[in-house]
């Protein structure tokens, strides 16, 4: 232990367990902290993820960093409360402890009470990481054959179904639910489509058991649901934790159900009937909708979606016609929202448009670039500033738990009291010392270095030579990784158009961030219009030419609240 002079403290916490178990982020660094000063270890950084399941540890920002700081000698020794925090998934801690042990970093578990630094110790988390892993897949076994069997006697499993209630454990008839659930039964075994159905129920007032508006893709899952018809479907989807909706099960458990149905085999028949008779492919057009999922709703700001009319010409020809319209209204109906339509071909015009009229300017470009550059500086000034005065009152509160000692010691505070005030500033210390960590966080993965203008210049007027060059759905592609939203306008007495123009830099990381993919596939000399370009190694050696001269935009952080801060450099107004 004698060699351990610098250690990491490792916290986690899943907001299930903080709830049910009693853990908590302040409570096992209390501990934590207390035992490094027993040891007389100096803590070398604080690494905490708090509300995070420990499954896998990709999902978890304090741990990846841990990883990252691990081979760069901060620290001598990683302490947690118990192993469990490290991870729950065997292979994940054995591959941790590896990383460790090759950086000569020992893993020490206050809890279990040893250290990997003795073969010994090793041996025990291994054995205990295989212990814990085999009880819960045991657990998890048991719990699945348990469901397939009550499965299998026509039982319900649980979940929340329209036109049920499930009171213990038994799906009990919703008389109020049940009406609405025939009456969609009804209307589209009458004809009605799925979203008539939806904008029938949802003008009449109808609501989901969540009191949320009725939707195409709910009113379709209503419709599927044999749970109606009286059965109990079972397995229909396996592997969900890894497949989800992709794991389609050909051969799905049906069983006569216990609970009463609310749609009678007839009218079940028919209504099946029909949903394998009808085409649910999106009238389709030879040109690719180049802003799905960019264009933004005038009235509800949710995103608008594709949507073809045909016109029927005088001498019998069709002609479609292409838009954009509220996903709201396209699938809830017309009491969620408006239409909103905006032609597709003007809207995807305006926004090529506007790149180029800021280009045009390049000193209107470069005040808005300045103008992100400080806003950026001024981020960083007041963390410091915040850090600093955290810094100055956790130095306070150590003071004052000093002279409220002294003070019991001389007999002049009484215990009771002495417990009360350390107890009220403890809590105090606890928060501060958390935000110091969420600062200090932030400061160390963001820098004051600011954008280079010219750098922005040179992507877009890249970006607008290869754009005319390539195919539409290559375009689409392209306008995909530049931009992170569209607004819409209508003034009064025009037709809507398109309102602000947001791009998405994302200097995050090369060879992982959009921007970077950007630039790859603006400058690939090898790229087809097909082809999209493939990871490429991030070692500067390997590093194209091109990508050259874009690295030092890899370097920046925008505002710190947001680590992608979208740039809207395209309004006009």
């Amino acid at each position: 232990m004698h060699e351990i002079k610098r250690v990491a403290i490792y916290c986690r916490v899943s907001t299930e367990e903080q709830a049910t178990e009693g853990y908590s982020i302040t409570a096992q660094l209390q501990t934590l902290r207390q035992y490094t000063q027993l040891y007389g270890w100096e803590i070398a950084e604080e690494y905490v993820d708090e509300g995070i399941s420990g499954k896998n540890i990709s999902g978890r920002p304090a741990m990846q960093k841990l990883i990252s700081d691990v081979e760069k000698d901060k620290f001598q020794a990683v302490l947690v409360w118990k192993i469990s925090r490290l991870s729950r998934n065997m292979l994940d801690t054995l591959t941790l402890l590896d990383k460790f042990e090759d950086y000569g970093v020992k893993f020490i578990s206050y809890s279990e009470n040893f250290d990997t630094g003795s073969p010994i110790g090793r041996l025990v988390v291994q054995l205990m990481a295989s212990i814990a892993e085999m009880e819960r897949n045991t657990l998890a076994e048991n719990v699945k054959l348990g469901m397939k069997q009550r499965a299998l006697e026509g039982s319900w499993n649980g979940g929340v179904v329209f036109g049920y209630d499930n009171i213990e454990k038994e799906l009990v008839i919703n008389q109020k639910e049940a009406k609405i659930v025939q009456l969609i039964y009804q209307l589209y075994a009458n004809g009605k489509g799925l979203k008539a159905i939806a904008n029938h129920l949802n003008k009449a007032g109808y609501r989901t058991k969540r009191n949320r508006l009725f939707s195409i893709n709910g009113i379709a899952q209503i419709l599927d649901n044999i749970t109606y018809n009286g059965k109990i479907s079972w397995l229909k989807v396996e592997n969900w934790d890894t497949k989800h909706r992709r794991g389609k099960n050909p051969n799905p458990i049906i069983v006569e159900g216990q609970h009463e149905a609310i749609i009678s085999d007839e009218l079940w028949s028919m209504v099946q009937a029909r949903r394998k008779s009808k085409s649910f492919k999106q009238r389709q057009s030879n040109e690719p909708f180049l802003l799905s999922s960019l264009l933004r709703c005038p009235d509800c700001s949710q995103g608008m979606v594709p949507a073809i009319t045909t016109h029927k010409r005088k001498d019998g020809t069709k002609k479609k016609y292409r838009y954009y319209v509220c996903s709201n209204f396209h699938n809830k109906g017309s009491s969620a929202c408006r239409a909103n339509s905006i032609k597709a071909y003007v809207a995807e015009y305006e926004v090529i448009n506007k790149i180029e009229k800021i280009l045009s300017n390049q000193k209107q470009l470069f005040s808005t670039l300045q103008s992100i550059n400080s806003t950026s500086i001024e981020s960083l000034n007041q963390l410091n500033t915040e850090l600093k005065q955290v810094e100055n009152r956790l130095s306070e509160i150590q003071e004052l738990q000093n002279r409220y000692l002294e003070a019991f010691e001389r007999k002049t505070l009484p215990i009771a009291i002495l417990q009360e005030r350390l107890q009220h500033v403890s809590k105090e210390k606890a928060e501060l010392e958390q935000r110091h960590n969420e600062i200090t966080g932030q400061l160390s993965s963001n820098d004051a270095k600011v954008i280079q203008p010219e750098l922005i210049q040179k992507l877009l007027d890249k970006f607008l030579l290869v754009y005319k060059q390539s195919s539409r759905e290559r375009q689409k592609h392209l306008l995909q990784l530049l931009l992170n939203k569209i607004t819409v306008k209508h003034p009064i007495g025009q037709s809507r158009m398109v309102d602000q123009v947001e791009l998405d830099f994302d200097f995050s990381e090369v060879n992982i961030s959009k921007s970077f993919t950007l630039i790859h596939m603006l400058y690939r000399e090898t790229d087809n219009a097909n082809g999209f370009p493939q990871p490429i190694p991030a070692s500067y050696n390997k590093i194209p030419p091109y990508l050259h001269h874009f690295l030092p935009l890899f370097m920046i952080r925008f505002s710190l609240d947001y680590p992608k801060t979208p740039i809207d450099l395209l309004n006009q107004d």
